[in-house]
């Protein structure tokens, strides 16, 4: 597939960057969002639909699949840095699983009704964002390799 120019992969790489830092924000709405219900501040409750033994082996569970999330985001962010033609889409691929790491803290507190295991999976959410979130320099770097390469007789 042909790299795109300069000016296009900075594009790129803004609208990527746009969606990670919506993807970024709607974590902290659902912060919010538990926040207010275990205050009681919306008239939603997080009622304990589990009980106590069984919300602490999900929890387990998903503390697992947060751990196995970290080795598929690493899976993607390398495979992303392959090519430019990946690297958006591999970032978007990224985010996803960045962010379904709060997802599994907010279903967890939905079932529970303990808010401190969101903020746990919330942690670790944003943890993630911060150690595979793109930078441009490395953009630029795949970039650049693939115009080496288009260059270089073979």
């Amino acid at each position: 597939m042909e790299q795109a120019p300069r000016p296009t992969l900075q594009q790129q790489f803004k609208v990527t960057n746009l969606a990670g830092l919506a993807m970024i924000a709607s974590v902290f709405v659902y912060a919010a969002l538990v926040l207010l219900i275990d205050k009681g501040d919306l008239p939603l409750k997080a009622k304990p639909v589990l009980d106590p033994s069984t919300g602490v082996t999900l929890k387990y569970i998903l503390l697992g699949l947060a751990l196995g999330q970290y080795f598929l985001i690493r899976f993607f962010h390398k495979f992303a840095q392959k090519s430019a033609s990946y690297l958006a889409s591999g970032a978007i691929i990224v985010y996803a699983l960045c962010e379904s790491v709060s997802i599994f803290g907010l279903v967890l507190f939905f079932l529970t009704g303990n808010s401190t295991d969101f903020f746990i999976f919330m942690l670790i959410s944003v943890l993630y964002f911060y150690l595979f979130y793109p930078r441009f320099a490395d953009w630029e770097r795949v970039w650049s390799q693939g115009q080496s390469e288009k260059s270089s007789p073979e």
